[in-house]
């Protein structure tokens, strides 16, 4: 498996390198290790992102989900769930949490519990919401276990009548 380093100097090596001796119309990112392209493509999503370029986000984080990485269909549902990229979505949010807490992802399970629990892009379940986030718990993901707990009938309920 390669580090950032190594995929650092692969790039640096690449782009050194003159057109001629490029493999025609083969973009860098293809010509490195599968692990170091996606790291490099998750950190342009990333950095497109904090640019608030969240267009040039969503491009790089579809490429990586559509490969099935849990981490960007997770960024994909918190973009759509938020507005970021296009219009709010809660039902798109939810099916990208529920691809990547397919996947066992814990942040995916957590999101999608949230979503559960507050009937967002999906029908309000709260015995989905509480497993879901004591999945995520059972994987140490920081809060999941405080989630799983708050959640009752009484708490979402009052949800429901402020929308």
């Amino acid at each position: 498996m390669f580090s950032i380093a190594s995929a650092a100097g692969l790039i640096a090596l690449a782009t050194a390198l003159p057109a001629s001796t490029q493999p025609a119309g083969v973009p860098v990112s293809r010509l490195l290790a599968p692990e170091a392209a996606a790291e490099s493509t998750m950190q342009m999503g990333l950095s497109a992102f904090k640019a608030g370029d969240h267009k040039a986000a969503q491009r790089h984080f579809r490429t990586l989900a559509s490969r099935g990485d849990p981490a960007a269909e997770t960024l994909l549902g918190t973009m759509a769930a938020n507005g970021q990229g296009g219009a709010r979505d809660d039902a798109v949010a939810a099916a990208w949490f529920l691809r990547a807490a397919r996947r066992g992802y814990a942040p995916a399970q957590l999101a999608l519990a949230d979503s559960f629990a507050r009937g967002r892009g999906v029908p309000q379940d709260l015995a989905r919401a509480r497993t879901l986030a004591r999945a995520a718990a059972v994987q140490g993901h920081p809060g999941a276990a405080q989630f799983a707990a708050r959640i009752t009938p009484e708490r979402y309920a009052l949800l429901a009548v402020r929308r």
